[in-house]
């Protein structure tokens, strides 16, 4: 993953807004700006700014506003090598799981 992402990712704002666009789908910025009472809408664009800038969400225009939606592509291409580490784990544990359910 480019450090760009592990910069961007690190914020914890940042990956509220993933969560969310994750959650329900494309959103406006008042949309998103509503989940956080503690932020103004400019706050919430500057982040976006910033998720757009690493790739990790893209914009459309509908009307007057930008609907923002995350980069499925860019995001599982960014995650999977360093996802691809812990694999042995998962592996294991998956194994161990397997062993259990079937009674061996």
């Amino acid at each position: 993953m480019s450090d760009d992402i592990f910069r961007t990712l690190a914020d914890p704002t940042r990956r509220r807004i993933l969560d969310l666009l994750a959650e329900r789908g494309a959103l406006n910025v008042s949309e998103l700006a509503a989940e956080f009472p503690d932020l103004a809408a400019s706050g919430i664009s500057k982040h976006l700014m910033g998720l757009r800038a690493a790739g990790l969400v893209n914009a459309r225009r509908r009307g007057r506003q930008r609907l923002y939606r995350i980069n499925a592509r860019v995001l599982a291409d960014a995650m999977a090598p360093w996802l691809a580490k812990y694999e042995p784990y998962w592996s294991e544990a998956l194994e161990r799981l397997r062993t259990l359910a079937e009674g061996r």
